[in-house]
């Protein structure tokens, strides 16, 4: 079992559909921002080239995943994390890494041309004694486009002047930093060992 805090205002999206055994998510359906718990099998050669390099990895591959118009070239990436999150929450070879960056995204069906531009914070939780990741992303538009599905429906995004877009980031990041500080793994019987 993990548990984590989990922002005010997000709804637990497996009320409403079907989400992968694998995964949490949630929503807020005001701002268009989701927060999504994953787990994944270890990659073991991507972390051979060191922690950086597999936040990077799993940022590409959610580009991929998303269909992403456009992602950031260098996002920032935080590494030496784990003593932010609960004490005694991980295995001595966890390593905890952050990464932010930005990505050209299309919601649901929308087209291509439709993407909005939606600032991505992932946490990359490695927990190589159980051959498991943890992946926990928080997604928050940042602009809205005039094609997208959400367009009008979403407070605070479409439009954004520069200024409200480094707010938006800003509280993004301090928002995900605190879901991030209380993760706690209370069992690690759910990797499968134990």
């Amino acid at each position: 079992m993990i548990t984590m805090k989990v922002p005010g205002g997000m709804k637990d999206l497996s009320e409403y559909r079907q989400v992968p055994d694998h995964q949490e998510c949630f929503a807020e359906p005001e701002t268009d921002r989701s927060l999504i718990v994953e787990i994944v099998e270890y990659e073991k050669e991507v972390h051979a080239k060191g922690c950086e390099h597999a936040a990077l990895f799993h940022f590409r591959d959610l580009a991929k995943a998303n269909e992403a118009v456009g992602c950031t070239e260098s996002p920032v990436i935080e590494t030496g994390y784990r003593e932010a999150l609960c004490p005694g929450s991980l295995t001595p070879m966890s390593q905890v890494t952050l990464l932010f960056g930005v990505q050209g995204i299309a919601k649901d069906k929308d087209k291509a041309e439709a993407a909005n531009q939606v600032h991505l914070c992932l946490c990359d939780i490695a927990i190589p004694e159980y051959e498991t990741e943890v992946l926990v992303t928080m997604n928050t538009p940042l602009a809205i486009s005039e094609k997208s599905s959400s367009f009008g429906k979403v407070e605070g995004a479409a439009g954004s002047s520069k200024g409200e877009r480094e707010r938006l980031v800003r509280d993004a990041v301090e928002a995900f930093k605190d879901v991030v500080a209380s993760f706690k793994v209370v069992d690690y019987r759910l990797f499968g060992h134990g």
